[in-house]
């Protein structure tokens, strides 16, 4: 332990153990040097920490007395004294859809690039309010050339993820109207559009009308939360310009096609300024690295730059900057193309088991998952019995389960199937 950390502690202690009271001075800078026998330079160093941190102040011709308030003291304590408690539960085998991949080497070379960004220059300054220069370039390049968007830098606008890129958009729209959505509601998007007043409206992708908004996940429609064709891409297209709304084209993990054959995205259809486009990235690398874009249409382009001074930078610079270089030295297109054959693997693997133990299922390639029917299972006891044996699974959803293979290794997915087919069987209804 540094030398000034043991004066800072000694003192701090006696402070928040009521040996030093509000507003006793504590000894001369001279006295503790003679105290703790050590130089100046360490007291010093100590009492300007606790002046820091709130313990003690300096006050003119006095010296340094104590500052806390009993009450605060008392806070002090009571924070200590709580048990530390993870912001995440653990499980033994996780088949939550939110669970991704994690390789050593990418979190390495990740690393890598947060350092190189955090020794550049353009740490020392807030950031740009619509997304970092270098990055939005980097993503107009990567999105045209993976999902055919065509923009400018310009229409780009950065956040840290899609929901607070949404809460933007509604914000600049004058009035809230209706919202259409197909079944099941996307529920982070619903919360955001019923925060701002809007009516939510289920809809059918063939006939679509008295909305203001169609709100569509084009990589995960409907019931069997599958791509969008491009007969269906073209129709709502049409439809949009026949009776005047607004496409928001959620696009997740709209690149990453292992299963089925690569589409554009609707926005490259579009010719009529129909479509606002959104697209993240916290599958395909960290779900702690938070970077999501929207490549605003002509209109709300124009509206956005015109007030753009009104809003603060979103997203971390730090990272934006880091994910900028990383996507100019070509490493996200690499990552992508090992990730689809990993995940095509995995998908084919856990296909197999679920087809050995007769379940209905279909494949939601956009998040890595199947959705599993399982429609006379005693959901409370199928709980109980996870959670006794460290299994992590999502909640049910109308007799339907979602289980990701995004984060099991090849070696362990029949092994993890099997576990599921035990714990159906444990809960099955008589």
């Amino acid at each position: 332990m540094k030398k000034y950390k043991h004066v800072y502690d000694y003192y701090r202690n006696a402070i928040l153990d009521g040996y030093l009271k509000k507003e006793d001075t504590l000894p001369s800078i001279r006295k503790s040097c003679e105290i703790f026998q050590c130089s100046q330079t360490t007291i010093e160093h100590a009492y300007e920490q606790l002046v820091l941190d709130g313990y003690i102040e300096s006050i003119e011709k006095v010296g340094y007395r104590v500052r806390l308030e009993p009450a605060q003291i008392k806070m002090h304590k009571e924070i200590e004294s709580t048990p530390a408690k993870e912001y995440e539960e653990e499980y033994d085998l996780d088949l939550r859809p939110r669970s991704v991949s994690l390789q050593s080497s990418e979190i390495q070379t990740w690393k890598r690039y947060l350092k190189q960004a955090f020794k550049a220059e353009q740490m020392s300054s807030y950031g740009d309010p619509q997304g970092e220069f270098p990055l939005r370039q980097a993503l107009s390049l990567y999105a045209y050339k993976n999902r055919g968007v065509m923009c400018l830098t310009e229409q780009i606008l950065v956040g840290p993820n899609y929901q607070t890129l949404l809460f933007v958009l509604c914000g600049m729209f004058d009035v809230p109207g209706i919202v259409g959505m197909e079944h099941p509601f996307h529920p982070q998007a619903k919360r955001v559009f019923e925060s701002y007043g809007w009516e939510i409206k289920e809809v059918d992708l063939e006939h679509l009308n008295d909305i203001d908004i169609l709100y569509i996940n084009s990589s995960s429609s409907g019931k069997k939360r599958e791509p969008i064709s491009n007969e269906v891409r073209d129709r709502v297209l049409e439809q949009a310009e026949e009776h005047d709304f607004l496409i928001i084209e959620d696009d997740y993990n709209g690149e990453l096609t292992y299963r089925s054959k690569n589409r554009r995205a609707m926005y490259s259809a579009d010719t009529n300024d129909r479509v606002i486009y959104c697209g993240s990235f916290s599958r395909l690398l960290l779900p702690s690295v938070r970077i999501s874009y929207l490549v605003l249409n002509e209109t709300w382009d124009q509206y956005y730059r015109s007030h753009k001074m009104e809003y603060g930078p979103m997203a971390s610079k730090l990272e934006q900057m880091a994910f900028a270089n990383y996507i100019a030295d070509g490493h996200l297109e690499r990552h992508v193309r090992k990730l689809k054959r990993e995940y095509r693997d995995k998908s084919l693997l856990m296909e197999e088991e679920l087809q050995k133990k007769g379940f209905e299922f279909f494949l939601n390639e956009a998040y890595l998952s199947y959705l599993v029917h399982l429609p006379n299972v005693d959901q409370k006891k199928f709980k109980e019995l996870a959670e006794q044996r460290g299994i992590g699974l999502p909640e049910f959803d109308e007799g339907w389960m979602e289980i990701s293979f995004a984060s099991l290794d090849e070696d362990s997915i029949a092994d993890s199937i099997e576990q599921f087919d035990q714990l159906v069987k444990e809960s099955t209804l008589s």
